[in-house]
C-alpha cells in the first residue's frame, strides 16, 4: 500500500503565517496613527504654546516700552523686543505706526522649523508735536478774557526760545500755527482732544490725549504745593509733569506741562514756559508770564499788565522732556484688529 503525503499541517503554517502578517499590518497602522496622533498633539501644543508666548510678549512690551517712538506713519516696522524661549523658540515684537498715535504692536513667536503664531494689539502712544498741534490757538477755554493793558503775542509761535528749539519744520505744527495771524483765543475743543465724550468720566475734568486726571495725578513728576511752590523744586530747568489740584497758585518760575484738576492763579512775578493745562478756571495775574500754549475748561483770564508769549515749540518741548507721558498705553474694551495668521516664519 501506498503512503499518501498528509498536507494539512502546512496549509495551518501558511494560515498562522498569514495571520500573523495581518496582526503586524494592524499593529503597524495602530502604531502609525498613534504616532501621528502624538505630532498632531504635538503641533497643537506649540501652536498653543506659540499664541500664548506672543500675547505675553505684547503684554511685556506695552509695560516695559519708554520714550519717544522711532517709527513712522507708512514707514517699516521696527523691532522692539527680541529673545530666545525655551526648546530652541524664539519670539520678537515689532512696532508698526498706523497713525501719529497709533501703534501696532505685533507679537511673534516660533520653535526652529515651525510656523510663527501672532498676537497683534493697537495701543496709544503720545507723539509731543500731534500733542502741541491739536490746539488751534494760544489761549483756549470755555471763555476767554484778556483785559486791556495785558500782552499776547502770536508773531514768534513757531520760533526758538532761550532753551527751546525752533519748530517751523514740524508738518503737525506748521498745519496748526503756520497760517496768517495765528489765533489768539479759540473756543475749547471738542473730545477726543477736550473733555469726556464717550472715552471715560476720567477724562471730564482735564486730560491729555488718552491720559486722564487720575493718570496724570500718579505719574507726576512734581507737584505743585499749597504754598505754590515746586516740589521738589526744580529753579531753571523742565520740570517733567507738574500736577496740582484744587484752588492752586502759582508763585514761582516754572518750566514742563503744568496740569491742574482745579483752578489756578499764577501770582505776581510767577512765570511759566511749556504747556499748560487747568480743569477750571486760569488766573493770569499782573505781573506774571508765560511762554507756550494755555487751555482751561472755564475762564481764562490774562490780566493788565501780564504777558503770554505764545510759543508752540515751549509747549512741544514741555512734552518731550515729560518722560513719564513717553508710553504707550493700551486702548479700552477690543483694541486687537482681529484674528492674525500665522506667519510663514520671521524675516
Amino acid at each position: 500500500m501506498r503512503t499518501v503525503p498528509d498536507d494539512r499541517g502546512g496549509f495551518a503554517l501558511v494560515l498562522v503565517l498569514l495571520a500573523l502578517m495581518v496582526l503586524a499590518g494592524i499593529a503597524s497602522a495602530a502604531l502609525a496613527a498613534g504616532l501621528g496622533q502624538l505630532r498632531a498633539a504635538g503641533r497643537a501644543g506649540r501652536v498653543l504654546a506659540g499664541q500664548a508666548v506672543a500675547t505675553a510678549s505684547v503684554a511685556e512690551a506695552i509695560g516695559g516700552m519708554r520714550g519717544q517712538p522711532v517709527t513712522l506713519v507708512g514707514g517699516p516696522a521696527v523691532e522692539v523686543l527680541r529673545d530666545t524661549i525655551e526648546d530652541g523658540g524664539s519670539r520678537r515684537v515689532l512696532d508698526l505706526r498706523i497713525a501719529p498715535e497709533f501703534h501696532l504692536l505685533m507679537g511673534e513667536a516660533w520653535w526652529d522649523g515651525g510656523v510663527a503664531m501672532r498676537h497683534a494689539r493697537v495701543v496709544w502712544w503720545l507723539d509731543p508735536e500731534e500733542r502741541t498741534g491739536g490746539h488751534r490757538a494760544v489761549l483756549e477755554a470755555e471763555t476767554v478774557v484778556v483785559a486791556p493793558g495785558a500782552a499776547v503775542r502770536t508773531d514768534l509761535i513757531l520760533r526758538a526760545r532761550p532753551g527751546v528749539p525752533g519748530c517751523s519744520r514740524s508738518p503737525a505744527l506748521a498745519r496748526s500755527f503756520a497760517r496768517p495771524g495765528p489765533l489768539v483765543h479759540g473756543a475749547l475743543p471738542q473730545p477726543p482732544e477736550w473733555g469726556a465724550g464717550s472715552d471715560a468720566p476720567d477724562f471730564g475734568p482735564v486730560r491729555l490725549g488718552r491720559f486722564g486726571a487720575s493718570m496724570l495725578e500718579a505719574l507726576a513728576d512734581t507737584r505743585l504745593s499749597g504754598d505754590g511752590r515746586l516740589a521738589p523744586a526744580c529753579p531753571g530747568c523742565w520740570s517733567g509733569l507738574v500736577y496740582g489740584s484744587g484752588a492752586a497758585h502759582l508763585l514761582q518760575e516754572g518750566a514742563g506741562v503744568l496740569v491742574v484738576n482745579g483752578n489756578l492763579t499764577m501770582g505776581n512775578g510767577s512765570s511759566w514756559t511749556g504747556l499748560v493745562l487747568v480743569a477750571g478756571d486760569l488766573m493770569i495775574a499782573s505781573g506774571s508770564r508765560v511762554a507756550g500754549l494755555l487751555r482751561a475748561g472755564g475762564t481764562l483770564t490774562v490780566a493788565s499788565g501780564a504777558e503770554v508769549d505764545g510759543s508752540a515749540c515751549a509747549a512741544a518741548e514741555a512734552l518731550r522732556r515729560a518722560a513719564s507721558l513717553a508710553r504707550p498705553l493700551t486702548l479700552p474694551g477690543r483694541a486687537s484688529p482681529g484674528p492674525v495668521s500665522p506667519a510663514g516664519g520671521p524675516e
